[in-house]
């Protein structure tokens, strides 16, 4: 009789598909394993179409990975030369390759982050699955947790894995390790800036469930690069006012979780730190001011500098303006949210006579503002607003 850990074995092992991946099975050395990430989604049937495969291998990997990269033309990466860990990229796929720590497998397993991480699939002629320390019934039973506090510690960016787990699978973090990860906290200093900034990509595009804020609050993991710190936001309960939101949900966590110094420091792009200290001046006006008491320039200026981004804005208004602006920013026509100047800069030079340069922009922001505002509801009415504007600020009256 199969046994249902037999079946299962063979049902993530066809999962897992292996006829599609990149390399035969008969390339490996005999004693692989697939572990990690594939293995963890595989059975939580998360499995995307190209999962990342990692294995572990009994034999020098960055030798047999150069070897392999020849024999099925992929891109060979030398990861990390002290832990012999190498990485093929070839048609979508990335593989990693890491020589086996310890004696066996089990040993190999016992030095990793938490114990969902540390489930093997053997891939021998009868596939098995390994787990030698209960991470299934973690994923059974939603739960994070770590394999030890000094296996945290060894590599500090595992802290910071933790809490990413939390939001991408929507995961409770078992009690001690959160102390774990909280003690350790000033550690994640030690970590390569590069390193992190992949971490917290994932945190802010992964769904954050209705206690995922509430222990960032409590771990603070990244209060290194957060010293100025926004009021509690409630982005969860915003989350679910639209799927159109879930685009500017990325923006609106990472102000949440970075100061403007932090993205910098972490190497995030000139672009992204533009959009983010825009958003968070905003965010920040809005709290202070409130939107009721803005000026015209001032609710202006706002859709001028956040049309692309105002899904992450709405993601931190009070409920009686979210749903409501959401309507009017879905609506291309509408002149205040994507505010635009009725007349182009070559129509304008042409009918006005005016040379190329700040006055023209200056009037064509004068034009959107109007236009934004209803002013004014026909090109020759624009025209005749622009005529009447430019008479009263030329520099040569």
């Amino acid at each position: 009789m199969i046994s249902k850990h037999t079946l299962l074995s063979n049902d993530l092992f066809g999962d897992l598909n292996p006829k599609d991946w990149p390399i035969s099975l008969a390339d490996l050395p005999p004693g692989s394993a697939l572990v990690g990430g594939s293995v963890r989604d595989g059975l939580l049937n998360k499995l995307s179409q190209k999962p990342d495969l990692d294995f572990v291998i009994p034999i020098e990997a960055i030798k047999f990975s150069k070897n392999l990269s020849k024999k099925i033309n992929a891109t060979f990466i030398k990861l990390d030369e002290k832990r012999d860990i190498a990485r093929l990229v070839i048609n979508g796929w990335t593989l990693d390759f890491a020589r086996q720590v310890g004696k066996n497998l089990e040993d190999d397993l016992l030095r990793r982050d938490f114990r969902i991480n540390a489930i093997a699939l053997k891939l021998s002629e009868k596939p098995e699955i390994f787990d030698p320390i209960g991470g299934m019934d973690d994923l059974k039973n939603k739960k994070i947790v770590a394999i030890s506090e000094k296996n945290l510690i060894d590599d500090p960016l595992r802290i910071l894995r933790g809490f990413r787990l939390m939001c991408e699978l929507g995961f409770e973090l078992e009690k001690k390790t959160k102390i774990f990860l909280k003690n350790n906290v000033d550690k994640l200093s030690n970590v390569a800036p590069e390193r992190i900034k992949m971490e917290i990509l994932k945190i802010a595009h992964s769904s954050w469930n209705s206690s995922v804020w509430q222990t960032y609050l409590e771990l603070q993991l990244l209060k290194k690069w957060n010293e100025d710190k926004l009021p509690n936001l409630e982005l969860k309960r915003k989350d679910i006012i639209s799927k159109k939101l879930i685009s500017g949900g990325f923006l609106a966590k990472l102000i949440c979780l970075l100061s403007d110094e932090g993205l910098s420091s972490l190497m995030f792009s000139k672009n992204e730190i533009k959009r983010c200290k825009n958003l968070r001046f905003w965010v920040h006006k809005i709290n202070n001011l409130g939107l009721e008491n803005f000026s015209e320039d001032e609710r202006f200026q706002l859709h001028v500098d956040l049309e692309e981004d105002l899904p992450s804005l709405i993601l931190f208004l009070k409920d009686k303006h979210a749903n409501v602006w959401l309507k009017r920013w879905e609506d291309p026509s509408d002149p205040l949210f994507h505010p635009s100047s009725p007349l182009n800069g070559h129509s304008l030079q042409k009918a006005l006579k005016i040379r190329s340069g700040p006055f023209l922009g200056e009037l064509m922001r004068h034009l959107s503002k109007e236009k934004a505002y209803r002013r004014f509801f026909t090109n020759h009415e624009a025209l005749e607003v622009a005529r009447k504007w430019t008479l009263e600020n030329s520099p040569f009256l």
